[in-house]
């Protein structure tokens, strides 16, 4: 095996797959607003954990098949297969995009003023819910995806189970994600309460891995799966809300920015966590090493849980609650979806609408039939971290 390859194409990979996630979010940010934003959001979260449970229960089988003198051949291509296939459906989003420019070309205008593209200089204007919303996402992910990534080898070691049924028991955090994130997202829609949820989320983690940290160990029982449903249930619910927050807390044009800067970060914790509990399970004996492996990530679930209690508190003391809050149907929304609409500058803004963006632009333009769809896409109400 050619580990330097190897390395040069990790790196490659994870340039790919963390610029495409980031990309999606922002693209969904952009399409769907309000209402929509956290159902959205889930079910791309929901199909990306999909992945991951088809993933860890097709790539063995197809190891296992494959010749002996090429064991990685079959699995790798088949991955590629899916990247075309993933190729053609980005393809397929900026026909659209482009479409939607072309049927209102002034539809950019109309949303973004002079003053609304983005700048660097908007990035230092990022206020303290974003940066707590982004240490709460890296210490968070620093228990998740490494508990998951250790839980097979901890299945096999504590509880001796085979490589195979290890290998199925260890996706059940992602199944429990593919399956709820959608319905999660779409009451989060409904009900707000972001940062409340956030909060709720850290509790459930923290009593997961306290479970895994006592859990006695014993031969091919399930005394694991309680800790590993309650992260698939605790990471469903903290996922479906903190990826629909970031929009809420930043200006418009500085979104995909945004979301870029908090998976950046995110990425570093996932480079250092792994580390840490390597060194941990290497230096202590107790419950086969993953005694301690787990207090750290009740730990960090811990600081997480100081960081959300303390986004909570000042979300609702100087921005008035907007995370909890539930995005209601607004009047221009409703004037963009009704026939033959002709309004004069003076309508307009008698209307309720003098405090909105849109408004503002409105001042110099028509609502006429033409335009309504790209400004129903577009369309961004006023936020108070705005």
């Amino acid at each position: 095996m050619n580990y330097p390859l190897m390395i040069v194409g990790r790196v490659v990979f994870g340039l790919g797959g963390e610029s495409m996630s980031v990309a999606q979010s922002s693209i969904i940010s952009v399409w769907f607003k309000g209402k929509e934003l956290a159902f959205a959001l889930g079910f791309n979260l929901s199909v990306s954990r999909l992945g991951s449970v088809i993933n860890s229960n097709t790539i063995p089988q197809l190891y296992d098949a494959a010749p002996e003198d090429n064991k990685f051949g079959l699995p790798f291509f088949v991955g590629f297969l899916i990247c075309v296939f993933s190729l053609v459906n980005a393809v397929g989003i900026v026909l659209l995009d482009l479409k939607a420019e072309k049927l209102n070309p002034r539809s950019e205008k109309l949303t973004l003023g002079d003053d609304d593209k983005f700048k660097f200089s908007d990035l230092m204007k990022f206020k303290l819910p974003f940066w707590l919303l982004t240490g709460s996402c890296v210490v968070t992910y620093m228990s998740v995806f490494p508990y998951i990534q250790i839980s097979s080898k901890l299945l096999q070691d504590k509880y001796g189970f085979d490589k195979d049924m290890a290998g199925k028991l260890f996706s059940v955090p992602y199944l429990i994600s593919a399956i709820s994130s959608p319905f999660l997202g779409f009451f989060i829609d409904r009900i707000g309460r972001r940062a409340l949820l956030i909060s709720v989320s850290s509790v459930i983690l923290i009593t997961a891995y306290s479970l895994s940290m006592v859990m006695p160990s014993c031969d091919q029982c399930y005394n694991e799966m309680y800790p590993l449903v309650l992260t698939g249930v605790g990471y469903s619910i903290y996922a479906s809300a903190i990826w629909g927050s970031v929009p809420y807390t930043v200006l418009p044009q500085t979104v995909g920015s945004a979301f870029g800067i908090c998976t950046a970060i995110q990425n570093i914790g996932l480079v250092v966590a792994p580390l840490i509990v390597a060194k941990i399970h290497e230096n202590t004996t107790r419950n086969f090493g993953y005694f301690w492996v787990c207090a750290f990530f009740v730990a960090i679930n811990v600081v997480g849980l100081l960081l959300n209690l303390t986004l909570y508190y000042v979300d609702r003391k100087y921005y008035d609650g907007v995370l909890d809050k539930v995005e209601s149907d607004d009047r221009l929304t409703q004037l963009m979806s009704t026939p033959n609409v002709n309004l004069s500058k003076k309508e307009i803004m008698s209307r309720s609408m003098a405090k909105t963006r849109t408004a503002q632009n409105l001042l110099d333009y028509k609502l006429e039939e033409s335009n309504r769809e790209s400004l129903k896409r577009s369309f961004a109400t006023k936020r108070p971290y705005q």
